[in-house]
């Protein structure tokens, strides 16, 4: 049976559990509905603070739906390459949590996330007719859009050659099951969770290269003491990770007065569906002589995948974790801002990129870190 039918019936299979009268009848239902806790909608009302510190731990931790938004700046490991397999970088992402509990302590939490990273070492080769005083700025010619363009920025034709270090985004989505366990003596509380995970983690490999030489292009095998051919060579690989599995987790919360100091800790073991997808871009360009203003005799283009191309796929196992830490401080009644760590390790399992003759190409069970810092909202949280 293939994934595809397999999610086919597993959707199904909710979806007559979700809705059939037969099954849940009319006496419960795992979601709640939006105006089932009768919230007052004063979320932004002022804080009573004397009332802070009288309420114990259970009374002051909120019942209904809750919702939180947070900025990321995570720090991403690099591929397992010789030349960067010990460094990494930041990047930027968002993270969204959405869900309730209700007055028995139990309840639902809907987790999204998105995060990237581009890292490319960059250099600039000025071509060999590496200026067309007739650029006049018009728009370039559709057909052979860089062929006779000066950049508008470095005011001269050029190649900017573009190397990869670390280029990579993911993608995350969970449900999760929740429950509020009783205060501990100190007034600290623990949410139990068992969930589903979806992880999609992309990674992208690119090696640009430069030549010059004398081997004509209009009349192939000759070579000439007059007309130069230039090379412009991409070999660029793209690789999906596909991960799907369970987790299992807990936060743990505390009050000091208007501070809600919190922990949160994921395990999940996930299957991983990867593919990767290689090709090679080429562009030619023979040019009568080497000068300003010297006329193309001949360009030849190979582009999309129609030149070293192939694709492959493999399956893994990973296993990892998510661990945070978070401090919230109560603006309004129902209201509060956030900042803290956050740390995710996928300890194996990961498919990461590298073009032939750039790396190790295969290299499908590797571990990716990433830690950084959170900043957000948070209501009735």
């Amino acid at each position: 049976m293939s994934v595809l039918n397999l999610f086919k019936r597993l959707v199904a299979v909710v979806a007559f559990m979700a809705f059939s009268p037969s099954v849940f009848g009319q006496v419960y239902h795992p979601f709640a509905e939006p105006l089932e806790f009768n919230p007052d909608w004063q979320f932004f009302a002022p804080v009573d603070v004397d009332s802070l510190a009288e309420l114990p731990n259970r009374k002051r931790a909120n019942t209904g739906w809750f919702g939180t938004y947070d900025r990321t700046y995570l720090w991403m490991s690099r591929p397992n390459i010789s030349q960067s397999e010990a460094n990494g970088d930041f990047g930027w992402g968002n993270r969204y949590d959405l869900g309730f509990m209700t007055d028995d302590r139990s309840g639902w939490l809907f987790s999204m996330r998105h995060l990237g990273v581009n890292s490319y070492d960059e250099q600039e080769q000025e071509r060999i007719n590496r200026v067309n005083t007739a650029d006049t700025g018009a728009q370039p010619n559709p057909i052979t859009p860089f062929l006779d363009q000066n950049d508008p920025q470095y005011r001269t034709r050029l190649y900017v050659l573009s190397n990869s270090l670390n280029v990579a985004s993911m993608s995350n989505f969970e449900i999760n099951k929740t429950w509020r366990r009783e205060p501990y003596r100190y007034g600290g509380i623990i949410e139990p969770m068992v969930g589903l995970r979806y992880t999609s983690f992309e990674d992208r490999a690119q090696n640009q290269t430069y030549g010059r030489s004398g081997n004509l292009i209009s009349a192939p095998g000759t070579v000439s003491a007059t007309n130069v051919v230039e090379t412009f060579v991409s070999d660029e690989t793209n690789i999906q990770n596909r991960m799907v599995g369970g987790q299992l987790g807990f936060r743990y919360f505390n009050y000091y007065k208007r501070w809600t100091l919190s922990s949160e800790l994921r395990t999940f073991g996930l299957q991983n569906f990867q593919n990767r997808t290689y090709r090679q871009r080429s562009e030619t360009t023979e040019y009568a002589g080497v000068a300003i203003n010297s006329a193309v005799v001949a360009t030849d283009y190979l582009v999309g995948g129609r030149i070293d191309s192939e694709r492959t796929s493999n399956n893994e196992f990973v296993v990892g974790f998510e661990a945070r830490a978070e401090a919230a401080y109560q603006v309004t009644k129902y209201f509060s801002v956030r900042g803290g760590v956050d740390v995710i390790n996928f300890a194996r399992g990961i498919w990461r990129g590298a073009n032939p003759g750039f790396g190790t190409v295969n290299d499908h069970d590797q571990d990716v870190q990433l830690a950084g810092f959170t900043f957000g909202l948070t209501l009735n949280r």
